[in-house]
């Protein structure tokens, strides 16, 4: 069981989950190769803080006009969360701009 500071500090430390795609110095590399790297890059930050198995279920991403969003649900401690993820619409830029309880559906 994690105490509530710890999952408190946890919490905010995805709140502030943050990437930016780093520029390939190879000009001849695919660019469907590297697409998904800022996303790839902030689901594996959100397992290393909630912990290996947390995600259980990644949204595929939404488009929202001048925007990109996603949801990603994990669990910490056996509560679930909603953590919603967005980009902008060349996938370059990502950050966790929502984190909440998910509500457990009857």
């Amino acid at each position: 069981m994690i105490s509530e500071i710890d999952m408190s500090a946890m919490l905010e430390e995805i709140e502030k989950i943050s990437e930016i795609k780093q520029q390939s110095s190879d000009p001849d590399q695919p660019t469907a190769k590297g697409r998904f790297e800022v996303r790839d890059r902030i689901v594996e930050r959100i397992r290393r803080i909630a912990g290996k198995d947390s995600i259980k279920r990644v949204v595929p991403i939404q488009n929202e006009g001048d925007r990109k969003v996603q949801d990603i649900v994990l669990d910490i401690d056996d509560v679930p969360y909603l953590a919603t993820v967005t980009y902008n619409n060349d996938l370059t830029e990502g950050w966790v701009s929502d984190l909440k309880k998910y509500p457990n559906k009857c």
